[in-house]
């Protein structure tokens, strides 16, 4: 379950249906987000919905540069009180991605692919390792995980925009075959549960 708070174009907090009706609802705090953003991030919260992905407790934060996030599109951040999501992406062509890119991490991180899932991707993938910050971005299984999740959780089967498609196999089929094996379902888009929305 999703539980959404909004303070108008400032902060929304979402209840996301849980896999189970004894579940309590992950809240989902949306912050300094215009109207737009927000939809990108009800969007992106229901892509995730959608798939029975269940996502943690956590806050999406919306910045105006792309210092905020280390000079990136987003960041994850993990600390004694919760998860953060840093959005820095400024293209709305490119927010829905970035977006569903960070979800990813956050489900990662909540235990949501389990590790024999990981060993599998890193051996089909073709990769040493899910997180070492020596390796570079598109080398490390958890970024390779987080972009095909969004691949799958997106809306068509469009190809990887990012620096992952320079590394291991973009075949759509080959794609859909490494979302399945982290998420243990089908990418949405062509599904009576991706279509629409």
């Amino acid at each position: 379950m999703l539980c959404v708070k909004a303070h108008i174009a400032l902060a929304l907090l979402l209840i996301v249906p849980g896999g189970s009706p004894a579940a309590s609802p992950a809240v989902v705090e949306i912050t300094a987000a215009s109207a737009e953003q927000l939809a990108h991030a009800e969007w992106a919260l229901a892509r995730f919905a959608a798939a029975d992905l269940e996502l943690p407790a956590l806050r999406i934060v919306f910045h105006d540069g792309y210092e905020a996030c280390g000079m990136r599109e987003g960041v994850l951040a993990v600390s004694g009180d919760g998860m953060t999501i840093h959005e820095c992406e400024p293209d709305p062509a490119r927010l829905r991605r970035s977006l569903l890119h960070e979800l990813a991490h956050a489900w990662d991180v909540s235990g949501g692919i389990a590790p024999a899932a990981r060993d599998g991707f890193l051996a089909r993938r073709n990769l040493d390792a899910w997180r070492d910050d020596s390796l570079e971005w598109q080398q490390r299984g958890e970024e390779q995980a987080a972009e095909i999740i969004a691949w799958g959780l997106g809306e068509q089967a469009a190809p990887i925009a990012t620096r992952v498609r320079e590394v291991g196999d973009q075949d759509p089929g080959a794609l859909a075959e490494a979302f399945l094996l982290l998420t243990g379902r089908a990418p949405l888009f062509g599904t009576a549960s991706g279509a629409g929305n």
